[in-house]
């Protein structure tokens, strides 16, 4: 599918306003400094977390990544998962249109329940960009007792 070209409109000149201009860059700065980023790749590692059949799955979505790049940890109450997307180097500078993935190192950490068994045991499986970590549970996470708190 051929998108809609536009030559009146594009510019060569550099703006601070063109993708992957100063502007973005500062205001990813912003949103890293301010919302928890950190790293620029906030959005990397969408995370399910379930339990099925007696075991604790979570799935984090990690595209483009090869599991050599991954790296996996259980510390105390936590699962904690890193990497970094490198940036591909190109021979000559390149002329970008649109600047959208983001490189660098990213840090998901996940609840890891007192009642995973052993995490010595944890099992973990990397395919089409999906990281599935399982864990054995000691008994059922069930429905925590809530209590409705009243707001004033």
């Amino acid at each position: 599918m051929a998108l809609p070209s536009d030559r009146r409109r594009r510019n060569r000149t550099p703006s601070p306003f063109n993708s992957g201009g100063f502007l973005d860059d500062l205001f990813q700065d912003l949103e890293n400094t301010f919302f928890g980023g950190g790293t620029g790749l906030s959005r990397l590692g969408n995370t399910d977390i379930y339990e099925k059949d007696g075991k604790l799955h979570y799935e984090l979505e990690l595209p483009g990544l090869t599991k050599d790049q991954i790296s996996i940890q259980a510390r105390d109450d936590q699962l904690v998962v890193t990497g970094e997307v490198e940036q591909q180097q190109e021979g000559n500078e390149v002329d970008y249109l649109s600047r959208g993935r983001r490189y660098g190192r990213f840090r998901r950490t996940l609840p890891l329940p007192e009642e995973v068994e052993d995490p010595d045991k944890l099992s973990a499986r990397f395919e089409n960009g999906v990281l599935k970590i399982t864990a054995e549970l000691s008994e059922s996470l069930g429905e925590e007792e809530a209590i409705d708190v009243e707001i004033e």
